[in-house]
């Protein structure tokens, strides 16, 4: 979080690694935890150092990494930044090169590829949990932004070993 990486995101990745160091068996086994969360957390916070958007972009950022889980529309952002949604999706546009929802979208695959990963919740409490409208719309999206459905992307992360 000192440098820059969102405590929403911090704190999610903190508490996978914790959870996977419980299951380690060997000091090795920890050692390359200790090394892969060590990556993640640098490549996260180099992603972070990167961008270069406006103080507003930057506030509707951290206002959907808070409300991933919940329903967000441009009208709630931009009330919560203080502009017009009008105005809020032209900027946003503008700096991020993709829309509004588009942007959500891929914020809510890049966590539910995590909690495939790392966790044993069904494809239903996911979508559930990531606020998607129904399963079936939440493997549509998925399968759109990494070429595989949700199960099969756990399935492929959990028989390799390659997280």
């Amino acid at each position: 979080m000192d440098g820059g990486l969102p405590e929403e995101i911090a704190y999610a990745m903190s508490d996978t690694f914790i959870l996977q160091g419980e299951d380690c068996q060997t000091f090795v086994e920890l050692e390359e935890l200790y090394l892969e969360a060590f990556r993640d957390f640098t490549y996260a916070v180099s992603e972070e150092k990167e961008r270069q958007y406006s103080a507003v972009i930057e506030a509707v950022f951290q206002y959907i990494h808070i409300h991933l889980h919940e329903k967000i529309t441009l009208e709630m952002a931009a009330e919560a930044v203080g502009m017009s949604a009008c105005y809020l999706s032209r900027i946003f546009k503008r700096e991020t090169g993709e829309s509004f929802v588009d942007y959500i979208q891929k914020k809510r695959v890049e966590a539910a590829k995590h909690m495939l990963i790392y966790s044993d919740y069904t494809l239903a409490a996911i979508s559930e949990y990531l606020h998607f409208s129904t399963q079936s719309y939440f493997i549509r999206v998925f399968r759109k932004q990494t070429g595989m459905t949700p199960g099969q992307y756990r399935k492929y992360y959990k028989t390799t070993g390659k997280w």
